[in-house]
């Protein structure tokens, strides 16, 4: 199970679903990802490949996912570019390695012992260990002081210079971040010219410094690596030099960045230090608005301070920055941006200056997962600082001329798939975690909080150990007791209702692609699969379903044109019909799960079980006149006998229903399964798939709870009066188009056998349907019937009545 869920009807999905309202399942609701059961999007259900074991499965998809978006969709690593992991030797890092290795990168790793360095090189990477005299102290925030700035960067020389002694001597090309406050403007530090940070987290505080570096570029080419596009919000600062802000009413890098963003038709803010400068940019043409500092500065509590404050060692004026800050300065510029999509009026793009330390707001601001920052003058010694969450969590980009910084949160549902694809042709392998009990989880944590953990862990919730080896899904139910019974078409599965207790309940699958077609294959698979479930003395139950998008399409049809006479196909037809009847009065009930098509046979077969559940989207038949042939596996039978059963039973005109059931028989079309349930020809129609609500009444039965009536047409041995239906339109209808196409003797043959079932009883009726049916299948017309059938050049079929 991917656990991410999104509004899949958002247009935003579209670009990503993980930009349209995206929520990890479980967080909110007890509909949670570590339930035995759970429901999800069609997106989040992943294939599981058998190369691994349950705790290998459910140990690598936060963290392999996550970098695997981070190099490849993110950062965009190229093969032959460098690559610097930090912490390299835990859950991320590894996969890190394993990923930008596969891409065909030169990798670097940071560890922290010299083991972890052992395990970071055995998997192709080089190793720095950052925990050694000479870079002791050196991993801290950049100090917001210039004197000791200074000294902060001398002091991180030795660290870049080992760092590129190990890589050829060249900077890096993509740096792989996830611990933050401390390691980050270190890791900035090795970036070479185009070089690219991307970062997933900050474990070790959310508040990140950094050094600009040299470097400029045209406003418009920052323009194009963003993408802007026409209509987009862009804001731009308007008041400063490169090295602090100026009093000019004029900036040419700001004015600049205007003009150019206008003439590419975005919608453009400034925002001026003084209310001079916002007088002087009246004079541009389309300029959504200026907002002045010095206006907002008149408000009372408004704050611009020099830099964030910092969110780890004084949270409160964090919370204050906040309040002063970027709440006021927000509202007034989302004021001028706001449109129906984006209300708040967040900017697509704010263009950044060098000459101040506003990232933190303009992080802060930048719309969510689209969302960028650009810098178009030199920024070297420049001290910069933001809030990490601000940019990884909501996927924010933030670009210098020659380096940039990348935010990545988890993967979407595609991302998730690509690295199960990987996994399973076995191009990226799953480290073996470390399996805890649930009893244990307090300790495991611990041991990830202090270090003391490498690779990845997984925690049995609710499991034994009896799954920590299991790799396929009957393994799982072999843990659990379950036993299966294996045949070429047919397969069954027989489970325990609760572990360890007596009571069973069997799940028998067809399975004969395409279509799970009745033949002499399946037919006898089916019956030894009945001979093994009569011998459980404790089988309380049977669900009966089909594999793949149908249940049974009908007869093998091929195999009925194949026949050498009409003896042939009659034995065929009553060997159907004896089994059925085994299946509709077996001990143990039998309860059909209809999801996809049950035609002609396949009806058949769901209408002989003593429970019938149709899923939502279900559609059931008998086409067989379409052949000129009629039912032959008890068809004529139990339509009638369960329209009978659902006046009875529910309430409704008998006559009405017999007439509709004998309507089914010959207009030869499919009914939905809501008009299915209207006759009586199934029990009930789940509100989604037919099987998971069978299995539901397999288990009420067991426990029960169960309150329906079972029944089965073929263990029913009544008489009924049949009255004259040739009189009624409906029939008289459909008996004039028959004799038009022809097709007048299977109609004909159909109510004779459903007159004498009714009349004389089922068994009687059987016997006289397998007759006709090999008689008529075996004929002239029959096979003809069946040749145009299979070339598609049926004759036409009379239209059902409502459409009519």
């Amino acid at each position: 199970l991917y656990p991410g869920v999104s509004d899949l009807l958002s247009p935003r999905a579209g670009e990503d679903p993980m930009h349209a309202d995206f929520r990890i399942q479980g967080y909110e609701t007890p509909d949670g990802s570590f339930a035995q059961f759970v429901r999800g999007q069609a997106p989040q259900w992943l294939a599981h490949s058998d190369r691994l074991t349950l705790p290998e499965a459910s140990s690598y998809m936060l963290d392999l996912e996550t970098v695997y978006k981070a190099l490849y969709d993110v950062a965009g690593v190229r093969p032959g570019e460098r690559v610097f992991v930090e912490g390299a030797a835990g859950g991320t890092g590894l996969y890190a390695i394993a990923c930008a290795v596969l891409r065909g990168a030169r990798v670097t790793g940071l560890v922290s012992t010299e083991a972890k360095a052992r395990l970071v090189t055995e998997r192709g990477a080089a190793a720095v260990n950052r925990i050694k005299a000479v870079f002791a102290d050196i991993f801290t925030p950049v100090p917001a002081d210039a004197a000791a700035r200074e000294r902060w960067i001398e002091a991180g020389r030795a660290f870049t210079e080992r760092v590129r002694s190990v890589s050829d001597g060249a900077s890096m090309d993509v740096i792989v971040s996830s611990v933050g406050r401390d390691l980050f403007p270190r890791m900035i530090d090795l970036l070479g010219h185009g070089g690219r940070l991307v970062f997933y987290g900050a474990t070790s505080g959310y508040t990140l410094t950094f050094l600009g570096k040299r470097g400029t570029a045209p406003v418009a080419e920052m323009y194009a690596r963003v993408g802007l596009r026409p209509h987009q919000g862009v804001l731009v600062y308007h008041g400063l030099t490169p090295t602090g802000p100026g009093d000019a009413s004029g900036d040419p890098c700001a004015e600049d960045a205007i003009e150019t963003a206008l003439a590419m038709g975005a919608r453009v803010v400034a925002a001026t230090r003084t209310d001079a400068q916002a007088a002087h940019l009246k004079r541009v043409r389309g300029l959504a608005g200026a907002v002045s500092l010095e206006t907002l500065g008149r408000a009372r509590g408004f704050v611009w301070p020099d830099a964030m404050p910092d969110y780890d060692t004084d949270p409160e004026a964090y919370r204050r920055y906040q309040d002063a800050t970027l709440k006021p300065f927000g509202q007034a510029v989302g004021r001028l941006l706001a449109t129906a999509d984006n209300p708040r009026g967040y900017p697509d793009v704010v263009v950044e200056r060098a000459g101040q330390d506003t990232l933190g707001t303009s992080t802060f601001l930048a719309r969510p997962f689209t969302g960028a920052v650009v810098f178009v003058e030199p920024s070297e010694g420049r001290r910069f600082s933001f809030y990490a969450p601000n940019v990884w969590m909501h996927g924010k980009r933030v670009l210098f001329p020659t380096f940039a910084v990348l935010g990545s949160h988890l993967s979407n549902a595609h991302q998730a798939e690509e690295c199960a694809r990987l996994v399973d042709a076995g191009a990226l392998a799953v480290h073996s975690p470390g399996i805890h009990a649930w009893d244990d989880l307090a300790e495991a944590n611990q041991a990830l909080h202090e270090n003391r953990h490498s690779g990845t862990l997984t925690v049995r919730v609710g499991a034994t150990e009896a799954l920590d080896t299991a790799r396929t899904a009957r393994q799982v139910y072999e843990a659990w007791g379950s036993r299966f019974l294996d045949g070429k078409t047919v397969r069954a599965r027989i489970d325990p209702v609760r572990r360890g207790a007596p009571e069973l309940v069997a799940l028998v699958t067809l399975d004969s692609p395409p279509a799970n077609a009745l033949g002499t294959e399946v037919l006898g698979d089916l019956e030894r699969v009945l001979d093994a479930l009569e011998s459980e003395r404790h089988l309380r139950a049977v669900v009966l379903a089909g594999a793949g998008s149908m249940f049974v399409a009908g007869a093998d049809i091929r195999q009925l044109r194949a026949a050498a006479d009409a003896d042939e196909v009659t034995a065929l037809a009553a060997r159907a019909q004896r089994l059925f009847t085994r299946i509709g009065r077996m001990k143990a009930p039998v309860i059909s799960a209809v999801d996809g098509y049950a035609l002609g046979g396949g009806n058949e077969l769901q209408m002989a079980c003593a429970w019938r559940v149709a899923g939502a989207r279900a559609e059931l038949g008998q086409p067989e006149i379409n052949l000129h042939v009629i039912p032959g596996f008890g068809g004529t039978q139990m339509l009638p006998r369960l329209a009978a059963r659902r006046a009875r039973v529910v309430g409704g005109q008998m006559y009405t229903l017999l007439v509709d059931a004998l309507a089914i028989l010959l207009d030869g079309r499919r009914r939905s399964a809501a008009r299915a349930h209207a006759v009586g020809v199934v029990d009930e129609v789940a509100p989604a798939d037919a099987l998971s609500h069978a299995l539901g009444v397999a288990r009420r039965l067991v426990t029960g709870e169960f309150s329906g009536v079972l029944f089965s047409p073929l263990a029913d041995g009544a008489t009924l009066a049949f009255p004259n239906v040739e009189r009624d339109p409906e029939i008289a209808r459909l008996l004039a188009h028959h004799a038009a196409v022809p097709r007048s003797a299977p109609a004909a043959a159909i109510l004779e056998a459903v007159r004498v079932g009714l009349t004389e009883g089922v068994q009687t009726g059987l016997a006289l349907e397998a007759r006709r049916f090999g008689e008529l299948t075996a004929g002239k017309d029959g096979r003809a019937g069946i040749d145009r059938f299979l070339t598609r050049r049926s004759l036409p079929l009379p239209l059902r009545r409502e459409d009519a």
